[in-house]
């Protein structure tokens, strides 16, 4: 049909009289640039569409037309990249009392497949999120904006983060092209990374050079790189002869015309540039790390959160920061939701299935730490060792899979801690308290996991997993002391 037939959509803003309609929601569609909003009245129908810039003109029009005629609407974002942020808090300034909630990107893709299929534009990204409202309303969550402080403290524990996982992935990357090129020479140093190690790194990488100029310069260059060190002559003898094997190695491929003397002079370049790049990230994450202990303390002078086994100075900055305020999560239950560290859930009819995985919906840096703190904790709590004791023994749960029930537990320590402020309590798996040292040689005695369990669960074959060789009334014991610990996590 030809387009000049086409009738007019009432529902556009250029169609509605202005002030004619109070605006129920409205969906921003953020950019570096120019961003797209788009209001819908109580019955979801466009009541106005425009764009603006973070800028005082910008932001100017945005509260004019969003909140004009006394409307107070809800207003949708998806915090996709930083561009949200600065809406946010100006919106949350200005108009304390309007409701600020995200929407998730997965929802948010997934509704406007189902208004316009493959289409995808500024107006109807904005469109999908004002209707999410209507769609989804249960599903918002409420955008929480931390004070200054905190959110400091948060962009400085992820920063550590990023820092450390590049560091990590330098000292990779430089173990690899050791262990390819010269095979065996980094075994013979007890520690991989110790001032010795650096120093044969730094300039010592070409074999041929260390065996002409013997084992007596080499040691002595070891010595004068290293003076606090204790380095002997017996361990500068095995680095000796590992390069010295090396060198016979690359001798008898001398015809390939691929490694010989050159090429281990370019390679030394190599490594050496990795090596001040990873000990310069060194010196700036450790500069960090004082930064960040020194804002925790002013932020949380009590430090209630390190008396939980396995939460220590370096976890400890990443949960304060992460949760901010423990008041904006109506329960446990909540926080859980938040965190990540719940079961996925799918049931239909009379099926359900069991052992999902876990979400993951919470902040990654938060399920990082409790990891850490759970693998440490789970040897010095009672109540999170009989946790994984039966996870592994009686479930037959690998370790990863285990440690999934170690971290919703602590969890739920963190989160009484900071909700109750108050410091925590060592118990043992009938609720009395205990002292650290006997919290030991009750782990030892009965939530130690035997060796062989643990091989076995690392196989791959689940059939190969086989818990019937445990007597069923001890299972039925462990099962009842560990509900008891389940329950314990509440009390601090």
């Amino acid at each position: 049909m030809n387009g000049q037939w086409a009738r007019p959509n009432p529902t556009e803003p250029e169609f509605l009289e202005e002030g004619t309609k109070m605006i129920y929601s409205v969906g921003i569609d953020l950019h570096q640039g120019q961003h797209r909003a788009r209001c819908l009245d109580d019955r979801a129908q466009s009541c106005d569409s425009f764009s603006f810039q973070t800028t005082p003109q910008g932001l100017a029009i945005l509260e004019e037309r969003v909140f004009r005629d006394g409307a107070n609407p809800i207003i949708v974002l998806e915090p996709a990249g930083l561009p949200w942020k600065m809406v946010a808090v100006y919106l949350r300034s200005r108009h304390p009392d309007c409701r600020l909630v995200k929407a998730k990107t997965q929802k948010v893709a997934a509704l406007r497949r189902y208004l316009r299929g493959p289409v995808k534009s500024d107006r109807l990204d904005a469109l999908t999120l004002a209707k999410m409202p209507f769609i989804d309303p249960e599903k918002l969550v409420d955008i929480y904006l931390p004070p200054a402080k905190i959110h400091a403290l948060q962009r400085l524990t992820r920063q550590r983060k990023r820092m450390e996982s590049a560091i990590s992935g330098r000292k990779i990357r430089i173990s690899a092209i050791v262990d390819g090129y010269l095979p065996g020479v980094r075994r013979t140093f007890s520690d991989a990374w110790s001032l010795p190690v650096r120093a044969f790194l730094r300039s010592r990488l070409n074999p041929y050079a260390v065996v002409r100029e013997g084992e007596g310069a080499l040691h002595a260059y070891l010595i004068k790189a290293c003076p606090r060190s204790r380095w002997s002559r017996a361990e500068t003898h095995l680095v000796f002869l590992a390069c010295h094997s090396v060198a016979d190695v690359c001798e008898l491929s001398r015809s390939a015309g691929t490694v010989n003397e050159e090429f281990f002079a370019d390679l030394q370049d190599e490594i050496a540039r990795e090596l001040r790049l990873m000990e310069s990230e060194e010196a700036e994450s450790e500069a960090l790390a004082r930064r960040i202990t020194e804002l925790y303390r002013e932020l949380y002078s009590s430090d209630n959160l390190t008396s939980i086994p396995g939460v220590g100075e370096h976890t400890a900055p990443i949960f304060l920061s992460a949760v901010g305020d423990p008041a904006r999560f109506h329960n446990q239950s909540a926080f859980a939701n938040w965190e990540g560290i719940v079961p996925g859930a799918r049931q239909s009819s009379d099926m359900e299935a069991k052992g999902l995985r876990m979400t993951k919906a919470g902040p990654s840096i938060v399920r990082m730490g409790l990891y850490q703190a759970g693998d440490v904790g789970r040897r010095t709590d009672p109540q999170l060792a009989a946790v994984y004791y039966r996870e592994m023994v009686y479930h037959g749960k690998n370790h990863r899979q285990a440690m999934g029930a170690v971290m919703s537990h602590l969890g739920a320590r963190v989160f009484a801690v900071l909700k109750q402020s108050r410091p925590y309590e060592l118990r043992d798996t009938d609720g009395n308290p205990i002292s650290k040292d006997d919290a030991r040689i009750l782990i030892l005695e009965k939530y130690r996991v035997p060796e062989d369990i643990r091989r076995e669960r690392r196989r791959r074959n689940p059939k190969a997993r086989n818990t019937a060789a445990v007597p069923r009334k001890e299972r039925e014991m462990a099962t009842y002391r560990t509900n008891e610990a389940a329950r314990a996590p509440q009390s601090v």
